[in-house]
This record gives C-alpha cells, sequence and structure tokens, in this order.
C-alpha cells in the first residue's frame, strides 16, 4: 500500500513537472491606458438607438445604403477576406480537435469461390460461394506532453483573429471609400444647382437692363456692366 502510494505521486510530480514544460513562454497581453473619452462619442442613448441597426444605415440615405448593400454583396476583395477567415476558422477547429482522441474505423467484405476442401466441406461436392466480411476499429491519443498542439492551437486562434480584423479592416475602407465618393458627388451636384440658379439670376439681371435699354430708361453702360 505504501508503495502504491509513493507511485501516485511520483505520476502526479512528474505530469506537473511536465505540464510546466510547453514549449515557447506564455502570451501576456500589453497593459494599455485607453483615455476616458473618445472624440466623436455619442451619448448611450443615441448609440443604443444605432446599435439596433446596420451601422452604414446611420448615413440615413437609401441611395447611399443600397450602393453599399450592393457593393458589399459584390465586392471580390470582400469575398477573399471573408473565405480567409472561414478557412481559419477551420483551422483553428482542426488544431482544437488534435487535443481529444482520434477514432478510425475500416471495414471490407468480399466474395470468394473455392473448392469445397477449402471450407472444410468432404470432397466430391460442387465449389461453393462464401462471403468475408473484416471490420478495423482504431483510437489513438496524443499526450500534449510538451505543450505543441497546445501552441498550435494558440498559434491558429491567433490567425483566426487577424484575418477577422482583416476582413474588418476591407470592410471599412470599401464602405469609407464608397461614402466619401458618394458625399462628394452629392457636393459636386449642390455647386451645379448653385452655379445653374447663379446663371439664371444674372441671366434675368441682364434681360432687365436690356428691356430698360429698350425703353430708354437705362443707358448703355448700365447694360453693358450688366452684360459683364
Amino acid at each position: 500500500m505504501k508503495k502504491a502510494r509513493q507511485w501516485l505521486l511520483t505520476i502526479v510530480t512528474s505530469a506537473g513537472l511536465l505540464a510546466g514544460c510547453a514549449v515557447g513562454p506564455d502570451y501576456k497581453r500589453p497593459t494599455t491606458t485607453p483615455p476616458e473619452t473618445f472624440r466623436g462619442q455619442t451619448g448611450p442613448e443615441e448609440a443604443a438607438s444605432l446599435a439596433d441597426l446596420p451601422w452604414w444605415e446611420a448615413f440615413r440615405d437609401l441611395t447611399l445604403q443600397e450602393l453599399l448593400q450592393t457593393a458589399l454583396a459584390n465586392n471580390y476583395d470582400l469575398r477573399t477576406a471573408v473565405a480567409s477567415v472561414e478557412q481559419a476558422r477551420a483551422l483553428a477547429a482542426r488544431a482544437r480537435g488534435a487535443f481529444f482522441p482520434s477514432i478510425g474505423y475500416q471495414g471490407n467484405i468480399a466474395r470468394a469461390r473455392a473448392s469445397a476442401e477449402v471450407f472444410g466441406v468432404p470432397s466430391g461436392q460442387a465449389p461453393t460461394t462464401e462471403s468475408f466480411f473484416v471490420g478495423l476499429f482504431t483510437a489513438s491519443w496524443e499526450l500534449d506532453i510538451w505543450g505543441r498542439i497546445r501552441r498550435q492551437y494558440e498559434a491558429a486562434g491567433a490567425q483566426f483573429f487577424a484575418t477577422e480584423e482583416a476582413r474588418r479592416g476591407v470592410l471599412l475602407s470599401l464602405v469609407s471609400n464608397i461614402a466619401q465618393a458618394y458625399f462628394e458627388l452629392l457636393e459636386l451636384d449642390a455647386q451645379l444647382d448653385i452655379a445653374k440658379r447663379n446663371t439664371a439670376s444674372f441671366q434675368g439681371t441682364f434681360n432687365l437692363f436690356r428691356r430698360r435699354l429698350e425703353f430708354g430708361i437705362a443707358s448703355t453702360l448700365e447694360t453693358s456692366r450688366a452684360e459683364g
């Protein structure tokens, strides 16, 4: 009984030492002090109301929203980024699966025709056909003694989060570029409308001076100034 306890204590101690032998140091997040408030930060009520909608709908422009939705559905860079995220997710799930036992099975069935003596039947009888089935079940489990599997899982998880952030970056860049181009176009349209109205106003003033000139009320100099 005493020897059994000693063996148990030795096994537990060895397991604890081996568990501490993971390859590479543990990741420690650097400490940062974020500011209390951010520039452009909205109040709680406004933030809560916008949180209930897709964030690009905050522009409150139906035409822009349609443009953004079309771009999000058809942009190849965004599709590539989404595919990278899904691939990284699958690799992370695969790396996590290495912590669990691996189970497999294999089966094979065959039919053979042979003489009666092969199957233990007295000679003289006709050859017979028999069916054979072979099944194989396997199970394996790799103990992560040196922390290799754990480090692979951590690396796969970090890669997944990196690809997700890259996808968000592509999304943000796409939406911001479209929104900027759209608002610049609106600004140009507004400037064109102002120019048209100014032209119409100047034309009306000139027509007025020309009529005054025809009736002898205005002089030629005044009309020329209005025309210029």
